[in-house]
Parts: C-alpha cells; structure tokens; sequence
C-alpha cells in the first residue's frame, strides 16, 4: 500500500509539470511573437538617440548662471578645457560606464576663484542631466577628485563660474 501512494503522487506531480511545461511553451511562443528583433547595431543606435535627447534638453552655461543670478559667470574656455581634461583622466566617466555601457550626460561645474587661484570645485548636481542613474556614480567621483583640482588667478578673476562637460 506504501507504494500505490507513491506511485499516485508520482503521477499526479508528473501530471501537474506537464500542464506547466504546456503553459510555459505557450507563454514563451506569445513573448517571442510580440517582441520585435533588434539587433545590436539597432539598439547601439536607439541609445544613441536617446543619448542626444538627453544632452540637448540641458541648460547651456549661460542660462544657469542667469537662472542664478549676480555674482555667477560663465568660465573661460581654458577653464572649461582644464576642468574637461582633469575629468577625463579621473576615468569618473568610465566608472559609470561600467554600470551602463550607453551613460552619456552633461556635467556642469561649480568653481569659486579667488584672488589666489580656486579652493571650491565642486559638480552642480541640479545642473547636471545623464541618461540613467549611473550618472551618480560618475558625480560622486568627479566631487571627490575635484577636491584636488587647482587653478591660479590666470584663469579668471574672483567670481562663482559655471563650466559644462559633456561625456558621450
């Protein structure tokens, strides 16, 4: 007797995996036939456009110092080239693409020169716009390593400057 209940539940439990194997097919099959084929360099494309919605909805340099008022400026060119190399080398950017390949943003920086050169370089995270949430990453390092980054009176006299990166 022992056996027959094994038996029963044997075939009742193979009875029960059969419809699920049934319903699963079925459900793979309807999910196949509504998912449309990408391939790579479609999708490499569609981030792509994504990318440059993202970058062209931010605030240009000049409309967040005006946005802040008397006392900001928009950094020299220099300034900005500086502070675009010193973030590329920080590989910040590539950090961030390590948790999504597609990252692209715009960085805008907040730098206080004072009569002996600059002490506060620091990203304006309100003024800053990236595709996904890796982009934090990328900010928290950037903050951390600007800690590091000087400049002297040559590049502007004492005022609050505003400057962008892109990273793409």
């Amino acid at each position: 007797m022992h056996y027959r209940n094994w038996i029963a539940l044997g075939v009742l439990a193979a009875a029960a995996c059969g419809g699920d194997a049934g319903d699963k097919a079925t459900d793979t099959a309807a999910t196949k036939a509504s998912t449309p084929t990408v391939s790579p360099d479609e999708y490499r494309k569609a981030q792509a456009r994504i990318a440059d919605s993202v970058l062209n909805q931010i605030k240009g340099a000049d409309a967040i110092v005006k946005d802040l008022g008397k006392g900001y400026e928009v950094g020299s060119v220099r300034l900005r080239d500086s502070i675009a190399v010193l973030a590329t080398k920080s590989n910040c950017f590539l950090d961030g693409r390590q948790s999504d390949p597609y990252l692209a943003g715009t960085v805008s920086f907040y730098i206080f020169m004072s009569v002996v050169g600059t002490n506060v370089v620091r990203v304006q995270e309100n003024a800053t716009k990236w595709t996904s949430t890796a982009g934090n990453i990328v900010n928290s390092c950037l903050n951390v390593a600007s800690k590091n980054w000087t400049f002297d009176p040559s590049f502007g006299k004492p005022a609050n400057y505003i400057v962008q990166v892109q990273f793409k």
